[in-house]
């Protein structure tokens, strides 16, 4: 924790900054500082808790970030339990009322790292995927686990923003099948790899997870494969349509694959 003289630093540093999310210097090293955002309201939580009953996915069900004094409890109370099972996430140095300081991994996001290095990219993909493995192995599972969320330091891959939690509204294995997808979503329209070889590195990574979270990912795959046939430009369609797109023709080619392993073995 802080002393009074640290933390009336921090405080007369946020006193000239507008936003929510800061990296400030104190003594010398920088530290991320959050502060309180207001409560957030979701009308669509109903909708998408209809929708993941219909279609049988519990991965779709509403993730409440409510925002406010809540979502600093849940984020600092997740970084704790994360950190004690072993997790490469920050560290948390302080806890107020009205913000909470964070140690800083760095600022490059692995979604950075795929864009600036294509080239390698597929050796970037893979630390985010063994990442992925390593955090459901400690029995855990990430919040919102898109490239941007996740930090490469250091040789490694770390993880942050845990401002909900799955597992309050699905299953575990659920919440860690969602990580894979929302991973996928992220990545495969940035990697310059065909959809195929996506899919038979994804599997081999995914096959070293929980055959529960193998399951609702291929059942996943076979839900929504069918969106591959959106458009695969991003103009006039804007990114998002891209994103899902080659993240839909990514999980057919899973769902084909893993049907062709079955009926060989």
């Amino acid at each position: 924790m802080f002393t009074p003289a640290q933390q009336q630093s921090v405080e007369a540093q946020l006193a000239i900054r507008a936003g929510r999310t800061h990296l400030l210097e104190l003594d010398g090293a920088p530290i991320i500082v959050k502060q309180l955002e207001p409560p957030l309201k979701h009308w669509g939580y109903p909708v998408l808790d209809t929708l993941a009953a219909i279609l049988g996915q519990p991965m779709l069900r509403a993730v409440p970030a409510p925002g406010g004094t809540e979502a600093q409890k849940i984020e600092v109370m997740r970084l704790q339990s994360l950190k004690a099972a072993g997790a490469s996430v920050p560290e948390i140095l302080h806890v107020t009322p009205n913000w909470f300081a964070l140690s800083f991994l760095g600022a490059t996001s692995l979604d950075h790292m795929l864009r600036e290095h294509a080239d390698i990219g597929q050796r970037y993909w893979e630390s985010g995927l063994n990442a992925i493995l390593a955090l459901h192995r400690l029995g855990q599972t990430a919040s919102q686990c898109f490239a941007r969320n996740m930090i490469w330091h250091d040789g490694k891959v770390s993880f942050i923003d845990f401002e909900d939690d799955p597992t309050k509204s699905m299953p575990l294995s659920s919440a860690q099948a969602r990580d894979w997808v929302l991973y996928l979503h992220s990545t495969a329209y940035i990697l310059q790899m065909s959809p195929e070889h996506i899919a038979t590195i994804f599997l081999r990574y995914l096959h070293k997870d929980q055959p529960a979270v193998l399951h609702e990912v291929l059942r996943a795959a076979r839900t929504f494969g069918w969106l591959r046939i959106l458009p695969s430009k991003r103009k006039p369609w804007g990114r998002d349509v891209v994103a899902a797109q080659a993240a839909a023709n990514a999980l057919h080619r899973v769902a084909v694959e893993a049907r062709r392993e079955r009926a060989i073995f």
